[in-house]
């Protein structure tokens, strides 16, 4: 065997070996700690392998998908594929084969009426929020029904996105553009937010008992009227929607049951340990770009292409009178003409923000999703642990993954030739674990 030495000048050295590397800021005793991580980028070029998909026009009936919400992994690595359309959630073995169906459309226990957002805890345990029970749905890791926790009697429901609890039973929310309220009586008013709570839901009750982790920022918004004539009848409501490009809340659970989170317009993820005390904040030197007026017109012509083509934002209304029953449907047609509308008179953030995405992967590595030169579509990812140690960065074109699951497993959502949903397990190499 030969070996080969190289000798490199002494500066350019230390100027990489700092790029990779972040700075800690000191800070009094009892604050947070301020990371700043490097503009360069270290470009990731990784290997990951295609495991199995599910997902077929013309396979057996339990893989033939409708609308797939979400997926997600358990411990035992597992995948659970939520499937709205048909109220079920298919779950199949680390090898792509079938093991059960949970759910399934119904009135009764165990059945699921308006499913909305799921989430798997490791034993396998699946839990549904489910908007025509008012209640979230819990299965054990059999499958089986095991009980229901209401939303409780609150005249207001809010779900982010959801992600297991690691520090209980329940399952923490937070982020996503889920929002909903609701105002009974003449005159009434949805509530007015002042923040964006991620919040830890505890399942062991009824009605289910919810903390705040964390009361992140919430840009002012101001409710505006939206009209949707179901029949002969003619409802208006006031909806508080977001102005294009405004920041999202990204949320991340970390494997110790705190959060990594970003609220802002600018590169910045803050930790969170898991009482939702603050730990540090991790920040790259990226700046927001101003939103132009060429900007708003693309972007809401944009959204009218979308909707024309029936690939634009999936919106499900239904209303149930002050006595209850089964809830009335309002009709794809009323929910896209109140869409056009609220696309006219859309309104647009000054900036456009630097962070698309974020996700948290099963060992609590961060993905940091940039937004592209295309200000509609993602851009580089970069990938950090929850300390602040930069790895390096996916560059554009790279996908988040949509669940992150033991051993490296992930999952992709994707459509086949004849658009029907279709789940792509990978694994990733160990840098990216």
């Amino acid at each position: 065997m030969s070996h080969k030495w190289f000798r490199f000048p002494a500066v350019p050295v230390l100027a990489a070996l700092a790029a990779l590397f972040p700075v800690l800021r000191p800070m009094p005793a009892g604050a947070q700690t301020m990371v700043d991580l490097p503009r360069e980028d270290h470009t990731l070029q990784p290997q990951i392998e295609t495991v199995f998909s599910v997902g077929s026009f013309d396979g057996a009936d339990w893989e033939t998908f409708g609308e797939v919400r979400g997926v997600a992994f358990d411990g035992a690595g597992n995948l659970y594929v939520f499937d709205v359309q048909s109220s079920r959630v298919v779950v199949v073995d680390p090898r792509g084969r079938f093991l059960r169906e949970v759910g399934g459309p119904g009135e009764g226990p165990g059945e699921l009426r308006t499913p909305s957002a799921f989430t798997v805890l490791r034993d396998g345990s699946v839990i549904v929020a489910d908007m025509g029970h008012r209640a979230w749905v819990v299965f054990g890791p059999d499958g089986q029904y095991s009980r229901m926790a209401s939303f409780g009697d609150s005249q207001m429901v809010r779900l982010g996105d959801l992600s297991p609890d690691p520090v209980g039973g329940g399952v923490i929310s937070g982020g996503g553009r889920m929002m909903m309220s609701f105002a009974a009586g003449p005159g009434a008013q949805p509530p007015t937010f002042t923040s964006r709570p991620i919040e830890r839901v505890a399942l062991d009750s009824d009605p289910a008992s919810r903390v705040t982790m964390v009361d992140a920022w919430q840009p002012p918004l101001e409710a505006q009227p939206a009209t949707v004539r179901m029949g002969g009848a003619t409802l208006r409501m006031a909806m508080a929607q977001p102005r294009a490009f405004e920041p999202g809340l990204l949320v991340g659970v970390l494997p110790e049951g705190g959060v990594a989170y970003a609220d802002s317009s600018t590169w910045s993820v803050k930790v969170t340990a898991p009482d939702g005390s603050l730990v540090r904040t991790i920040r790259r030197p990226f700046s927001p770009r101003p939103v132009t007026e060429a900007i708003q017109e693309r972007e809401r012509a944009r959204r009218l292409e979308e909707l024309e083509a029936g690939e634009g934002p999936r919106v499900r209304m239904q209303m149930t009178g002050p006595g209850g029953g089964n809830p009335q449907s309002v009709s794809q047609d009323a929910v896209n003409d109140m869409l056009k509308n609220q696309i006219a008179q859309m309104e647009f953030y000054p900036e456009l923000p630097v962070l698309a995405d974020l996700a948290a992967g099963w060992s609590g590595k961060l993905w940091v999703v940039r937004r592209g030169d295309d200000p509609a579509r993602e851009g580089p990812i970069d990938i950090l642990t929850s300390d602040g140690r930069y790895v390096g960065t996916l560059a554009s074109g790279a996908t988040l993954p949509a669940a992150f699951g033991p051993e490296g497993a992930v999952a992709y959502l994707e459509r086949d030739e004849f658009d029907v949903p279709r789940v792509v397990v990978k694994r990733l190499p160990a840098i990216l674990r």
